[in-house]
């Protein structure tokens, strides 16, 4: 899943920013939504890249919530599926399924000769 985030504010005195996040290919536009402060004292401030995955991991909990909000549209209400595997049987029918994120990212790393 692809997030966009915009900072709309930074409060360097307390180490915040103020945030607004929401899925890449979401329905409403990012200004939409609620901006959210967010302490940047443990993300990663090596460089922009670093930056921008450490706080899109650190939100993106958010994405979650936002999308549990969503109504669901009645073409995309889900059915029970249990039992033998039958293929055929599932043809046509709207299945859910959770999706694992990987827990990859951008890692800092320094030179070392040994």
């Amino acid at each position: 899943m692809k997030t966009i985030i915009k900072i709309v504010r930074h409060q360097p005195e307390s180490n915040c920013v103020s945030v607004k996040i929401c899925r890449l290919h979401s329905h409403k536009s990012i200004n939409d939504y609620t901006s959210k402060r967010v302490d940047y004292r443990g993300l990663d401030l090596t460089n922009n890249e670093t930056f921008v995955d450490s706080l899109s991991r650190k939100c993106s909990f958010r994405i979650e919530m936002q999308d549990e909000k969503e109504d669901i549209i009645a073409d995309n209400i889900p059915e029970d599926v249990s039992g033998e595997l039958d293929i055929d049987s599932l043809i046509g029918k709207v299945i859910t399924s959770d999706v694992d994120r990987s827990t990859r990212g951008i890692l800092a790393m320094r030179r070392v000769n040994l």
